[in-house]
This record gives structure tokens, sequence and C-alpha cells, in this order.
């Protein structure tokens, strides 16, 4: 979804939306994207009297058989927040073949976002367990793969997140390890005692109970409340008012041939360009990875998808070619603000590059080497005119052993030593020496 309009749209109404779109902040990013569908489905729930879902999806695969932007939006936005939301549900309601019918839906994404860890063993476990036995299997159809931390509706969790939050719950609370030690040894001993503690703390509230009123289930969940609903309503309100004033990607009518941004225009018709055929490429992928098993489980993956981002610096008007002057624009800007020295008309002079160079971002920044200039400024020391000899070299080892040459006539290695120790020792005549490596310090 990559030049879309998607981060734009999202952008009006909520913050940190990049993080988001690369799996960060999961719970604001379901509900940023469910209220994101919700919005773009008004128009087809007011113009059609729907009762079920199955009616729902005929319309959107008609219209996305019909145009290539508006497949890119229900293959690529719309089902797969279908997909997250019925995962959720199974989780929450421990309901395994909802389950196992989400995971199998979500297989062929992992393959076209390029989630390769994801579609590598997220493929190995849905295979074992469609092939689990019957005697886990029918604890599993009870609701036994999940956990409740209290008693109540639509608040399961899997038993992995169950120890994780349990570990946060109690490590953060107030008699928790955190800001108390971090001696490894001290954290074992808290974490393997927990389950004991645990019990006892059970006890306790069993005891509670008898002599107080039992703390009720939960019955409603929190979307239902009325400061999360006052706060989705000002949400929808203003993805309501970006959406009126961009093109509706559901509306055929409204589409030039080739994939559309909906917020600038733009029209990116390359052959190469085929992410409106996402799922169809990942499913592909996923069936040829499977059947190449056992001997091809580690081999490499490729990308087979490529985003409208690529080939997004300029669109063609008739036969002439209009470049993106924004991003130029905001390169240009970055390279006044910098106070590093750069031949701007070499440098420009790859600026309409299909791809950013390694220097920006996508966004038209610089990027800046954090790392180097902070061991640059640690190094830095104001040094007397009056006494300008140097006392002390840092050399990159790494970085000696490539200036030092080979000796010549096939010497051994003994002898580039030999070379590499005098090329040190012209250095101590002057000054301390630091031999700096990756993991230590020498000093000579």
């Amino acid at each position: 979804m990559v030049d879309s309009g998607i981060v734009e749209v999202l952008n009006s109404s909520f913050g940190g939306v990049l993080k988001m779109l690369i799996g960060k902040k999961f719970p604001e990013n379901v509900r940023v994207l469910r209220m994101l569908v919700e919005e773009l489905l008004e128009p087809v729930f007011e113009k059609h009297e729907l009762e079920r879902m199955d009616d729902l999806m005929k319309i959107l695969e008609d219209a996305a058989s019909k145009n290539r932007t508006t497949k890119l939006w229900v293959d690529c936005l719309i089902k797969p927040v279908f997909t997250i939301m019925q995962y959720i549900r199974a989780e929450r309601e421990a309901d395994w073949p909802l389950h196992l019918a989400t995971v199998k839906e979500m297989m062929p994404l992992f393959y076209t976002a390029a989630h390769f860890n994801y579609a590598r063993y997220g493929l190995y476990y849905l295979r074992a367990i469609e092939e689990m036995p019957e005697e886990v299997r029918e604890h599993f159809m009870k609701g036994q793969h999940t956990m409740h931390h209290r008693s109540g509706l639509f608040n399961g969790i899997w038993s992995d997140m169950a120890i994780e939050t349990t570990f946060m719950r109690y490590g953060h609370g107030q008699n928790g390890i955190i800001g108390i030690t971090l001696r490894p040894e001290t954290l074992k001993t808290w974490a393997y005692s927990m389950q004991a503690c645990n019990k006892v703390v059970e006890n306790l509230d069993s005891m509670r109970d008898h002599e107080q009123q039992k703390c009720p289930s939960q019955t409603h969940h929190k979307e239902e409340m009325k400061a999360r609903m006052k706060s989705d309503g000002e949400d929808r309100k203003h993805l309501r008012e970006k959406l009126e004033l961009c093109i509706d990607p559901l509306n055929n009518d409204q589409h030039p041939e080739g994939l559309l941004n909906i917020v600038t225009g733009k029209v990116v018709d390359h052959p190469s360009v085929n992410v409106d055929k996402a799922v169809e490429l990942g499913t592909k992928q996923m069936e040829t990875f499977e059947a190449g098993w056992p001997a091809s489980f580690h081999a490499p993956i490729q990308k087979c998808v490529t985003m409208m981002a690529a080939f997004r610096k300029h669109i063609k008007v008739g036969d002439m070619k209009l470049f993106d002057t924004e991003m130029i624009y905001a390169r240009a800007m970055a390279l006044q603000s910098s106070h590093r020295k750069f031949d701007t008309n070499n440098l420009m002079s790859h600026e309409l590059s299909p791809k950013p160079t390694s220097m920006f971002d996508d966004s038209g920044h610089m990027k800046e080497a954090k790392t180097k200039s902070t061991l640059k400024n640690a190094l830095k020391v104001e040094v007397s005119s009056r006494h300008a000899d140097v006392t002390a070299s840092f050399l990159d080892g790494c970085a000696v052993m490539w200036v030092v040459s080979w000796p010549t006539g096939g010497g051994t290695v003994q002898d580039f030593l030999n070379n590499f120790h005098r090329h040190i020792q012209v250095h101590l005549q002057t000054s301390d020496v630091y031999l700096i490596f990756d993991r230590f310090v020498y000093t000579i």
C-alpha cells in the first residue's frame, strides 16, 4: 500500500502512522485500520441493503475485477483487515476452527509483504496444527488453548501472551522486580518462584471472596465504553473529511488505467508494478515453497511484489515526464541545512533515480550516521595552537590491515605481521597508539 495514499489519509487523524504500517503499535494499528475500512465501506452500505457478509464480499470482488486500484485496496487492505478482526475474535472467544481458517488466510499475505520468518515458520505451524493428535484437538475445540486473567467475555489470550503479560504485570507492579536489580541470578529466582507465589495469591483471593463480594466478571468490552465511543466518533469525523477530498478507491468510475494514488492523483502504469496482484503472487510463491519441502525449507525466499513507490518519481503526460518536485525540493533543503560538505552538482545529478539514494529516506530527509558522529564528538578535544603536537593516535585495526601491503615475492603471514608492527611503530615515535577493533581496545 506504499504510495497509494493511505499514509496521507491516516496522517490527517492519527499520529505515528509510519510505525503502525511497519508492524509497531499493534492495538492502535488495528483500531486505525478498522475505522478506515468502515469509512471506506460506508457508501457501499448506503447504496446496497446488505444482510450477510457474503453479499458484501460479492460486491467487493466484482468491483475489484474491473479496476487495478480497487483490486489493490480490496485485496491488500479491506480483506486483510477482515482477517485480522476474525483472528482477534478467534483468540478472544477461544474459537479454534476460526483460528485455523484465519491463519490459512494470512499465509499468502506473509509472502506478499516479504515477512519471510512468518512465511517460513508460519506455514510449518499451520501444517503441524492441522495434523495434531486427536486428543489434543478435543481440548482445543473446548477452548483450552487460551487463557484468561479474569473471568468474563471476549478476553481470552494465547498462552504465550499470558505468560508475557503476567511477567510484565508483576514485574512492573508495586512489588515487581523492575527497578530493584538487574542481576541475572536474582531475576531467575524471581521468575521461577512466580508459579508458587501465584498459587498463594489465588488462595488468598479465595479466602477473601468468602468474606467479601467477589469481583464481577467482565461483561462489556472497552470499545463499548462512552469515552472510547466519543474518541472513535471524533477520529471517524476527521477520516471522513479527508476521504471526501480524495478519490474513492472503490468507485471505478473515478479511476483511470493503472494504479492510482487517491490523494495526489498520480497514476503508475509501469509494467513491473504488480502490487495489485499481490495475493495471487503470494499464494503461488507459498505453494512453490511448500512443494520443495523438506530440502528447500531453509532456502532463501525472494520478494515477489513490486510496489508503486519504486516508480513514483515521475508520471508521463503525453510525451512529457513530470517529476516529483516536492521530493527534489525536500532533498535540496536538507542539503542546505546540513553542516556536511558536498559537491551539490554531482550529488543532485543522481536525484531523479528510480529509487532514493542511500543518503535520503523515503520522506526526503537526509540520513544521519549517528553512531560515527557520536564517536567523533567524543574524541574531539580542543588543542592549543602552542601545543599542536599529536599525543595520541587512534587507529582502526581492521583498516590498518588493509593499508599495510602484503610482502612482495610471496611472503608469509609472519612477514605481513612484521610489516604491521613496523607501521604501528612509526606512529609510536610521535604519540601513543590505541588500536581499536570491534570488540576490544589494545594499547601498545
